[in-house]
């Protein structure tokens, strides 16, 4: 697993706000200066308007926690607005890709999993609070950075 800006970063506020275990994201936000509120959201997961994360009703608390952590990721790493940029220009799946490379470092410890002794995804996940299949979407992610 290659470490980029965007791990690097979630990694280091994760030191430096003592966080481990599951993270509750949304008290991250509120510590960054971002409210978080729930929103009737059809077909988007969240929706971030200055320092404000809309957060759609309809998500548990795994995909919850993961979505507002995604948008931390948006709003540390990627000022300016994010709607116009994935329609303008070819920058919306790299910026996806840092949002979500964010929000892994950020709810997941690596040597935290080891040390507790979780070997299998749902383990991983239970512990940490997130989707399982987010934990196989990102090791998946994660193989084809190696293959590449």
């Amino acid at each position: 697993m290659r470490v980029n800006g965007a791990r690097r970063k979630a990694t280091e506020l994760r030191k430096k706000l003592g966080l481990s275990g599951q993270v509750d994201a949304e008290s991250v936000a509120n510590i960054l200066g971002l409210a978080v509120v729930e929103l009737k959201l059809e077909s988007l997961q969240e929706l971030m308007v200055d320092d404000c994360i809309g957060v759609a009703d309809r998500l548990t608390p795994g995909w919850r926690r993961w979505v507002v952590a995604h948008a931390i990721g948006h709003k540390l790493l990627h000022p300016g607005n994010h709607m116009w940029m994935r329609k303008y220009t070819s920058l919306g799946n790299r910026l996806e890709r840092e949002a979500e490379d964010f929000a892994h470092a950020l709810l997941l410890d690596a040597k935290e999993a080891v040390d507790e002794g979780l070997a299998g995804a749902w383990e991983i996940a239970e512990y940490f609070g997130v989707p399982e299949e987010l934990i196989c979407f990102q090791a998946h992610l994660d193989l084809r950075e190696v293959h590449n």
